[in-house]
């Protein structure tokens, strides 16, 4: 079953409508669940709401393996480019927002440390407090520029998500910030799964092989670290939701698979 949920970001001044799922014997039972964040939540469960008509059919996936859990659908912000800002933890350089934008007027990205916050000290202590969760059984999922903020999080606040799923990730945005952030943080036990398409740049090669690179660097540095780290490869795929959908038993199974 589903909730709907309206939630003021206080840093970031501005209001979020949040979908939450809860298995259908949420009311019938004492359990507790883990608790999964969603980024992109508008294509999380329903094909109606979703940016490209198909959804990642995460509560399909749920019901259809006996997955008790309850998941917080957040969905992005999409006026202008402030979804970049939302799932950009730094300012994107100058030369990549002139790629990615057209122009370097308007600095992009940067407000993805606040977003954050707002998950790490509103949204999930509201959650933990109104919903029967597992308080330290904490994951976060995303894509693209959603797994962007959803690997900053994992890496960045480990003690809160230790389950981790980031698909399609654009670290090429921010990859010596990410290589900084590894540095600093202990990752022992936390599960995190990272997976790219061959064709993620939307018909851009440049952008192909910039996902590619990037994606392969974070990788062999989270090799480095104590963690249970899983990487997939997906030849001849490309960069939208269908493919995502696809890729949800494999991610899911990782992160809930018993240790």
């Amino acid at each position: 079953m589903f909730q709907s949920l309206n939630m003021h970001m206080s840093k970031l001044d501005r209001d979020r409508t949040i979908t939450i799922y809860l298995p259908d014997d949420y009311d019938m039972s004492e359990q507790r669940y883990p608790v999964l964040y969603i980024q992109d939540g508008q294509n999380a469960f329903f094909d109606e709401e979703s940016y490209s008509g198909i959804s990642w059919g995460f509560a399909d996936y749920a019901i259809e393996n006996n997955l008790d859990i309850i998941m917080v659908a957040i969905p992005c912000n999409e006026e202008g480019y402030k979804r970049n800002d939302e799932y950009g933890p730094w300012v994107i350089s100058d030369e990549l927002t002139l790629l990615e934008t057209g122009q370097t007027e308007i600095p992009n990205g940067g407000e993805g440390q606040d977003y954050v916050e707002w998950m790490v000290y509103e949204l999930k202590p509201y959650i933990d407090s109104h919903f029967r969760t597992i308080e330290d059984d904490c994951g976060i999922v995303g894509s693209s520029m959603g797994g962007v903020i959803a690997a900053y999080a994992g890496l960045a606040y480990p003690e809160v998500f230790n389950r981790c799923a980031c698909l399609s990730t654009a670290f090429w945005f921010y990859m010596y910030e990410f290589d900084d952030l590894i540095d600093q943080y202990d990752y022992h036990g936390q599960r995190f799964y990272m997976d790219l398409g061959e064709f993620e740049g939307c018909g851009d090669e440049e952008i192909d092989q910039m996902y590619i690179e990037t994606n392969d660097y974070i990788y062999h540095r989270l090799l480095e670290k104590d963690m249970i780290l899983e990487y997939r490869f997906f030849e001849d795929t490309v960069h939208n939701e269908s493919e995502w959908r696809k890729r949800v038993p494999i991610f899911m199974e990782f992160l809930y698979e018993e240790d």
